[in-house]
Order: structure tokens, then sequence, then C-alpha cells
């Protein structure tokens, strides 16, 4: 369902394979009520400027490498489409096996579950609709810019996340997100976090 470059044509977000485990709900619900009050006209204004980047799988299949968050929400205010951005491989000839092989050779995916456990890429669900709540995605998101930069890295929030987890409780991020927040901060600034993507240094 692309045009000859690969990019922009419509498709449904149910034909859309997850390439990752989890996201962060609270993102999901954010992002729902802000397109929620949207026109027609402006929803797919801003649907154009964030196609969804993929890879084409076996059986044809889409994979996207991006925006999980932005279809959930967009399900979640009964929306079922996007447009289809840049291909990133054509995978289509390869079995299965090979083929999550090979994306995670390219870090075109994420099968590391809220826990920070890795599991079989074939455990990733069909459907953005099935992917479960991850809060660790969900504070290292609401610390970008504070703890770390921006980059254009696939999965960025999910590996500040995991390394958060690795030095709090579950419990914590429940019952007090700001004090969450203000660790997350002073731990990014950690020797141990120098090899994730956008570290800003020490303090």
């Amino acid at each position: 369902m692309t045009d000859d470059d690969g990019g922009t044509g419509r498709i449904d977000i149910a034909a859309l394979h997850p390439t990752q485990l989890t996201l962060g709900m609270s993102e999901v619900k954010r992002r729902a009520r802000q397109m929620g009050g949207l026109s027609k006209a402006d929803l797919k204004a801003l649907l154009k400027a964030r196609p969804v980047p993929h890879v084409v799988g076996p059986k044809g299949r889409h994979y996207m490498v991006d925006h999980h968050h932005l279809c959930r929400a967009l399900l979640r205010i009964d929306h079922d489409w996007v447009y289809l951005g840049a291909r990133f491989a054509d995978w289509s000839s390869l079995e299965l096996g090979a083929f999550w092989h090979r994306m995670e050779a390219a870090q075109y995916c994420w099968p590391i579950d809220m826990e920070g456990n890795r599991r079989p890429c074939v455990k990733i669900p069909d459907n953005v609709d099935a992917l479960t709540d991850n809060p660790w995605r969900t504070l290292a998101r609401g610390v970008r810019g504070k703890a770390y930069s921006n980059q254009d890295t696939p999965f960025q929030e999910f590996m500040w996340g995991n390394y958060f987890r690795s030095f709090m409780t579950t419990r914590l991020l429940e019952t007090d997100i700001n004090l969450a927040e203000t660790l997350a901060t002073r731990l990014a600034r950690l020797d141990e976090a120098q090899d994730l993507p956008g570290y800003l240094g020490p303090a």
C-alpha cells in the first residue's frame, strides 16, 4: 500500500505489525487527548507529517519501525489508518526467523519486556492494540530533554527506561512520579549512562 517511492500511501493500522512488546500508556492517552480535539483537516495534516516508517517482512507484511504510540492513540479516538512512510528495507523473501534476526541486527525492533528481559521476537503482538504498558518508557519520555537529549535513535526512550529501572522500583513510579523524575535526571548524568543515546555528560 505504498506509492512508487515507498511512502505517503494510506494503510490501516490493523495491517501494521509492531516491532516492540510494550509502550507508555500515559503517552498514548496524552496523544489521544491532543488529537481528539483536532479537526479532520488538522488531523490529516498531522498524520501526513508523521508517516510510519516500515520494513516489508514475510508475506509482504509491513513492520512498523516507529510511531507505535501514535497508532495506539489513534485507535483510542476511533481513527483506524495512517500514512505509510519510508521503507527501510524489503526482507519479504526471508523466513520469519531469519527476518527477525535481521531486524535485531539492524536495531529495527525492541523485544525487551517491562522488566528488562529479552523475549523471542515472535512474541511481539500482531497489532499495536495488544501492546502492554511500560511505565519505565513513560518515565524516560517525561525527562527527555532534561536528563538526556532527544536523538534520532530508534527506541531511545526504551533504552533510557531500562537504565532507570535498574535503580528504582515500580512502586516509586506509582507513588511519586515527581521524585522518580528528579532521581532519573540525576541518574542520567552518571558515568554508567555514557553509552546511551543522548547522554549529556556529568552534571
